[in-house]
């Protein structure tokens, strides 16, 4: 009866991941999600070690340019960065799998290094008296940029609660965080929202995606890359072939013809020969045949030629 009621936990789902950890495809969209866990972890051991990491323009302009890209690395304990580092979980995959693991890194690069640039370089405060002018950790704004690509990718979808369609989830989601930004007048970090979703949607239409809704975005040949196959390749998910020992390349070969098609030789058995043509049994029936067509018609014969 306990083998009845056995509980198997599903095998992972193979992805084009850089490396694997067990049965696990360890991609972008996975690496920077355990990096995030794992910096709640170093919260709690040194906050201020992990604030190293968030992006603050005071700070940026004292010359620790490395925040500019570190900052959706630092994720703090709290429920809504667990379910940021979700959704990020969720839409990333989706992307990442769309348009490759190579440009979708390159996309999220741009998606954190670009708008942050931009927002130092623009002076944009935060009017919260918090003593900096803009501080922004953690993958929620990406995780809205990918929202918002995913949405878009798909207009018709729907959600499996209320069958609501999935773009007015999206931009509910993306409204309320806009009206929380300006009400808090954190002008900053509403900037930084705004163009961490338009660079999304930029890079995710230069590889291919948002044709139906952002089709009139020209697509630049530089971004673009080379023309995707339309049956999609798994690095990690695919079959390695098996390698035999070193020195095995002449078995290889001998197996495997060299040219074209090779003519095989060899004694072929001849088939067997049928009974002569004399001994068949059909001329047999044939004449068995006539001789009784013959008895029969004779006596017809002979009452028709006798005088009645």
């Amino acid at each position: 009866m306990s083998g009845r009621y056995a509980f198997s936990v599903p095998e992972p789902r193979q992805r084009d991941g850089w490396f694997r950890v067990g049965n696990v495809d360890v991609t972008t969209t996975a690496l920077i999600v355990g990096i995030g866990l794992i910096s709640m972890v170093v919260y709690a051991i040194s906050p201020s070690l992990l604030f190293n990491g968030a992006f603050v323009t005071t700070e940026v302009r004292n010359g620790e340019v490395w925040r500019l890209a570190t900052w959706p690395l630092v994720s703090y304990p709290d429920i809504w960065e667990l379910i940021g580092l979700f959704v990020f979980w969720l839409f990333g995959h989706q992307v990442e799998e769309r348009i490759g693991r190579v440009p979708y890194t390159w996309l999220v690069a741009a998606m954190a290094v670009l708008p942050a640039l931009v927002v130092t370089a623009v002076g944009a405060s935060n009017a919260s008296g918090i003593g900096w002018e803009t501080a922004v950790a953690g993958v929620s704004l990406l995780s809205f940029g990918f929202l918002a690509v995913v949405a878009l990718e798909n207009p018709t979808a729907r959600t499996m609660l209320l069958n609501i369609p999935f773009w007015i989830v999206a931009a509910a989601l993306l409204g309320i965080s806009a009206l929380s930004a300006i009400g808090a007048r954190a002008w900053g970090t509403l900037w930084m929202m705004v163009l961490v979703v338009v660079v999304g949607l930029f890079g995710a239409r230069q590889r291919g995606m948002l044709s139906e809704v952002l089709g009139f975005v020209p697509v630049l040949p530089w971004l673009a890359g080379p023309r995707p196959s339309p049956y999609g390749e798994l690095g990690s998910a695919r079959p390695k072939r098996s390698r035999g020992p070193k020195g095995s390349k002449g078995s290889r070969s001998a197996s495997r013809p060299s040219g074209g098609a090779s003519v095989v030789q060899g004694p072929w058995a001849s088939p067997p020969a049928g009974p002569p043509r004399s001994s068949r049994p059909s001329s047999t029936c044939c004449s068995t045949g006539s001789a009784k067509a013959a008895s029969i018609r004779s006596p017809r014969r002979r009452r028709h030629g006798s005088p009645s």
